[in-house]
Formats: structure tokens, sequence, C-alpha cells
């Protein structure tokens, strides 16, 4: 019987609480025999900023990864020893371009015939100058890069790279069976001042989501109509100061901190009639519309991931102006006062997770990307 090609796979950024359904989907594979390391924290977020790893068995089943950090410039001990001393069909490595092990492990695949792949953002946007040339340098040593979304493959070909080395695969952050089938049905809002409609924002609090617009929002809300509650779902450096934020604007938010169950997330995203993306968007995105729920989304922040592409106007969200209290506030009337358009917009972003943003999607992507990148039949 014939050996799987085996996989020497880093998980990235973490090996972290949201990993687990693809790395379970990973080791579960009947096409390719993953060995996977990955850094187990980031050591490099402030204490308050860093997210929760994985399980202790999830752990397990993977090999820690050392770093060491100068500033910018990373080292990741090991990864050039195991790609010189080969054993596995191909390497996927972390497609930070700041990490020196990795330009050292792609010169080292040159010299020996290794494969070097790279999972990673890509380009997030628009670059020009040396900033570019290194990037292009940085893919150069490599064979094929895996990114997150369909605007770092377009901006890679602009600068010159071949459509066949770059893989859209997207991201995820749960399994297909966790997702609900449909959006939750939204109960018809009466004028009563204790029936308002609920707002959720889900993300860590740091200076890169400025939540501050949501409380200036909301507080001009148009005279004769509830003022939304919000339901702030996070941890981090900002949330004692945004505490304070809300409370002096008079808006009624909840700080819930850090949730971590499925089974409370579903719940109070059931309750809520949209999701809020302010400053850079993530896997917030993904968990809102996975969930139902239709994301209104800062416009056009340069801090967002690559996930901001499942946020399609007047499909599955709404966007306002970066930075502009008047223009969310606007958006939010305008998405509140339609039940309807809320329960489509919902309808669509979990058909558009389920379809490519699950554990199995994304595992399926990474996988097609690997057997062309080796040159297998998908």
């Amino acid at each position: 019987m014939r050996s799987l090609p085996r996989i020497r796979f880093q998980v990235q950024p973490t090996v972290s609480h949201y990993r687990e359904p693809l790395v379970r989907r990973l080791l579960e594979s009947t096409r390719f025999a993953y060995d996977l390391v990955g850094r187990f924290r980031n050591s490099e977020a402030a204490t308050e900023d860093r997210i929760a790893s994985a399980s202790q068995q999830t752990l397990s089943q993977v090999t820690p990864l050392k770093t060491r950090a100068a500033g910018l410039l990373w080292w990741e001990q090991g990864q050039v020893t195991v790609v010189w001393r080969g054993g596995h069909d191909a390497y996927v490595l972390e497609g930070r371009v700041y990490t020196v092990s990795t330009w050292a492990a792609g010169a080292a695949a040159k010299l020996r015939g290794r494969k070097v792949l790279l999972w990673g953002h890509g380009w997030k946007r628009p670059e020009t100058g040396l900033k570019r040339r290194l990037r292009l340098s940085f893919y150069s040593l490599v064979d094929g890069l895996m990114v997150y979304g369909d605007r770092a493959k377009e901006l890679g070909m602009e600068y010159g790279l071949s459509a066949e080395k770059i893989q859209v695969v997207y991201n995820s952050l749960y399994s297909r069976d966790q997702l609900p089938e449909q959006p939750p049905v939204k109960s018809p809002r009466s004028v009563r001042s204790e029936d308002r409609h609920t707002l959720i924002y889900s993300s860590r609090l740091t200076h890169r989501h400025r939540l501050d617009v949501l409380a200036e929002a909301l507080t001009d809300w148009p005279a004769g109509t509830p003022v939304p509650r919000v339901v702030v779902v996070g941890e981090g450096s900002e949330r004692v100061r945004l505490e304070r934020v809300f409370a002096g604007a008079g808006v009624e938010a909840e700080f819930l901190g850090a949730v971590y169950s499925i089974d409370q997330l579903r719940e109070l995203y059931a309750r809520a009639d949209a999701a809020l993306s302010v400053g850079g968007a993530g896997l917030n995105v993904i968990q809102a519309l996975g969930f139902g729920v239709p994301v209104v989304a800062e416009e056009g922040n340069r801090d967002s991931s690559p996930e901001i592409e499942a946020v399609i106007e007047g499909r599955t969200g709404r966007y306002y102006q970066a930075g502009s209290p008047e223009s969310l506030r606007e958006t939010l009337v305008e998405l509140l006062t339609d039940p309807g358009q809320c329960q489509l917009l919902g309808a669509n972003g979990l058909e558009l997770v389920r379809a490519r943003y699950t554990a199995e999607a994304h595992t399926e992507a990474i996988e097609v990307a690997l057997a062309r990148f080796l040159g297998h039949s998908p």
C-alpha cells in the first residue's frame, strides 16, 4: 500500500483555541500525513492581548516551535535544520516576511531540492518600493503561497507572480457541525422603549479596534427610536478605558470579557440583530456571519485582515465610512429598521461561511493547494 505524502505543517499564527477544528481535520486526513508544529501562544503581544491557546489535548498533537525575537525580526528554532535534512514531501512555513529563519529555510530548500510553501496573509494592501521588492524576493525563495483571500492573489499577480504560485485557501473558525443550518429568526420589535435592538461586538479590545466610534454613533440616536443595547465580547488592554467611554456616553454596553464556549456564543448571537466590526476586521466577521448575523464593517481599514472580503455590501452586510460616527449611525438605522434585510443578509452570510470558511472547507482548500504544488491530482 502506497504511503501518504508527508507534510511538515506549521499551524499559524499560533496553535490557538480557534485552530482546534482545523487541526482535527488535518489529522483526520486520508490524503496527506501531517507532522504539525507551531507556536503555542503569541508571546509578542501584551499579556492582556494574548490569544488563548488550544486545549491540552490538541497541543499534545503539535510539536512546539520556539521563537527568538529581536524587535520585528524572528528566528524559529529548528526550521532550517529540518528543511536541510529532509524527510518530508513538503514543508509549510508561516509566511511572515520578517521571520529570518524562513528566509534561511527557503534558501536551504533551494540548495537541497526541498519543496517549501508559505501559509499567510500575503498582501493585505497594495505595496510599493522597497517593501514590495522585499516581499517578492521572499516569495521567490519558495515553491508556492497559500493565502487567506482573493485580494492577496490579485495583488501578487499584479506584481508579477504567476497565478499557479498562489492558491487561496481562506480561513476558518468553526467546523460545519458547530454552525446552524439556518440563521435564527428574530421576533419583530415593538416601539416600546424596553424592546430594543441588540448589537454585538466580538474581538480583542486593542488600539487596533476603535470601538469609541460606536459609543459616539449611539449617543445621538434619532429621537423616538429606542437606542440599541451593545454586547461586547472580548478582552484586551483597552477594556477598562472603553467601559468608561460607553458609561460616559450614557450607552448601555455589557462587557462580558472573553467567551470561548460555542454554546454561549450561539445564544449571544441569536439575540443580536447585527454585529459590528469597528476598526480592523478579522475572524470576528466570520464568527458573526457563521451564526447568521449580518455585519456592519468599517470601509477601507488598512488593518483589516482578508476575512473582510466576506462582508459583501448589500449581500452579507453593510459598510460605513471609516472613522465616521454619523455614517455608522445612518447605516445602523437603515439596517435595523428593515428586519427583512437583516434576515436576508444573515442568511447569505451563513451560506457563504458554510461554503468557504469552515474547518472542512479550509482543509479541503489546503489539500487542493498541496496536491497542485506537489504535482498530484487534486
